[in-house]
């Protein structure tokens, strides 16, 4: 019997012992003391141990490190990737038309697949190496002469149409839809009731 109650007494005192440690702290009495102390459910949450995945990514070679020719190579290829955006730009700014033009090439498939082939190049051209980048500038240069060539060409075809409806940029970055025709003027305010 001894052993038996001995045997209790140390589990009592275990259990007793796991409670104090394991137990939530008390919630404090000050109700905004309340909305800032953590859940119980916040300190019961085990973290899991695991390691993050390690992501390598080729950096762009510092300025100080590149040569000469290959610094020349970088500016040209940022060059080739704005100015096709910049004479797009350009020519929707300018001619009403253009804005109508665009819309319809870029639905277009040929144009879309050369729109892949140069955002292909631009992923690529981090971890190109140096032998394969004047191929890969020659190539941008004529996807983005490919480009204005089939915007031009389309923008000449919405001109020679007759006036009818066109996109017009309204703001940046909306275009509005409207007709070739002078919008008709308000019609007069009536005259004016006397009362005698």
């Amino acid at each position: 019997m001894r052993k038996f109650l001995l045997a209790l007494f140390l589990l009592a005192a275990v259990g007793v012992g796991a409670w104090r440690i394991f137990a939530p702290a008390p919630a404090p009495r000050n109700p905004i003391d309340r909305l800032k102390a953590p859940s119980p459910m916040e300190t019961v949450k085990v973290s899991r141990s695991t390691a993050p995945a390690v992501v390598v990514r080729a950096a762009p070679e510092s300025p100080n490190k590149m040569t000469a020719q290959r610094a020349k190579m970088e500016e040209r290829f940022t060059d080739l990737k704005e100015e096709g955006r910049r004479i797009r730009e350009t020519l929707i700014a300018n001619d009403p038309k253009a804005a109508q033009a665009y819309s319809a090439i870029s639905q277009r498939p040929e144009y879309r697949q050369l729109v892949d082939q140069r955002h292909q190049i631009e992923a690529a051209w981090a971890t190109a190496p140096d032998g394969e980048r004047g191929a890969m500038l020659e190539q941008m240069n004529n996807l983005r002469q490919q480009g204005i060539a089939m915007l031009l060409a389309e923008i000449q075809r919405v001109n020679s149409q007759p006036a009818g409806e066109t996109l017009q940029r309204s703001a940046p970055g909306t275009l509005q839809l409207s007709n070739g025709q002078a919008p008709a003027p308000a019609p007069a305010p009536p005259a004016p009731i006397v009362f005698q």
